[in-house]
């Protein structure tokens, strides 16, 4: 398999996911199976299939990679580049999904003219700040350290999003993507997680992140950064107590969360992942069928399984009928 059947793996498997739980979202589990009895939808409705702003904020990303690329990436160019390209995306016309209040609020601020940081929502932790960062994660296909891809994935997140748990878990998402497409096996992949999270704990990206610490009771970048780390060890604590409990047809929420916070969306996509990494319809179908932020945590999933099993995997009718997909393939043939 080839690395650039994997990046557009990722990027289609992602956007399937969304678009497959963009139906079932707001409904609690019993109302799944209700409304698509026996055990919740069993394919992506819609032709074409329609996703949300998970894949709107994702295309934004990867605009703002390319438009900075190849010169050196510095804090300020990148952090530009994502200014303009989260306006178009707060103005495009197809912005009519159900976008997060938090992603359209910060946005209005950088219209008028705030910098990020006066922009940022500081108490927020909302899966905003990691359902889009599937670009950053591809990154690695570039040779991209993941220590750059870390600063990148927390200052994207941070633009919107300041609270430090949404930084980690936008880092620990990306590193993911990146850590699958450099053929980490999924029995690896956990432990993996959890020992970059832990290298990670009290390092603050200053020259990215400036001063988004400050703030009362907060007493410098490492102790911000620090709380956020934790959030998410124990998150990745939550994934490895679910593997062995999880009954099939159950939901992963009640394991590892709702997802409407972003160390849920990640840990709960993973575990859908982690429970059968082979089988990307059984992947996708889990994550769809959620009590909780559906189409979120099935958008990470199928970047998951993309990543890891290539576009193969996916259902070749799926693909042809994503919205975006002239798009998204546009944006994978940049990683090669």
């Amino acid at each position: 398999m080839t690395l650039k059947t994997r990046i557009a793996g990722a990027l289609l498997g992602a956007a399937i996911g969304d678009g497959y739980g963009f139906p079932t979202e707001f409904k609690s589990f019993r109302d799944i199976l209700y409304h698509w009895p026996p055990d919740g939808p069993d394919a992506p409705i819609g032709e074409p299939i329609i996703v949300t702003d998970d894949t709107q904020m994702s295309l934004a990303v990867g605009k703002a990679l390319m438009q900075s690329y190849p010169a050196a990436w510095q804090p300020e160019q990148i952090a530009a580049a994502l200014t303009g390209t989260f306006i178009e995306w707060l103005n495009d016309p197809q912005n009519d999904r159900a976008p997060g209040m938090t992603c359209l609020l910060a946005c209005e601020e950088l219209e008028r003219g705030s910098h990020w940081l006066h922009a940022t929502a500081r108490h927020s932790k909302g899966c905003g700040a990691n359902m889009r960062v599937l670009p950053v994660g591809l990154l690695a296909a570039k040779g991209i350290s993941r220590t750059e891809i870390g600063q990148l994935a927390q200052l994207q997140a941070a633009i919107t999003h300041g609270h430090p748990t949404a930084l980690a878990a936008a880092e620990i998402t990306a590193i993911c993507i990146a850590m699958l497409l450099e053929e980490v096996a999924p029995d690896a992949l956990l432990e993996q997680l959890i020992q970059h999270a832990k290298s990670q704990k009290s390092i603050y990206h200053e020259a990215y992140l400036k001063s988004v610490w400050e703030r009362p009771a907060v007493f410098s970048g490492e102790d911000f950064i620090q709380y956020g780390w934790e959030e998410v060890l124990a998150q990745l604590e939550r994934v490895k107590e679910a593997l062995p409990l999880y009954e099939p047809g159950s939901d992963p929420c009640v394991f590892t969360g709702m997802g409407w916070v972003a160390e849920e969306a990640f840990g709960t996509a993973l575990l859908c992942f982690l429970l059968s990494p082979d089988d990307a319809v059984a992947i996708l179908k889990r994550a769809v069928v959620t009590g909780g932020d559906s189409d979120s945590i099935a958008c990470l999933a199928g970047a998951f399984v993309g990543a890891y099993a290539g576009l193969a995997a996916l259902p070749q009718d799926w693909v042809a009928r994503i919205e975006y997909r002239e798009a998204l393939e546009a944006l994978a043939d940049f990683y090669d």
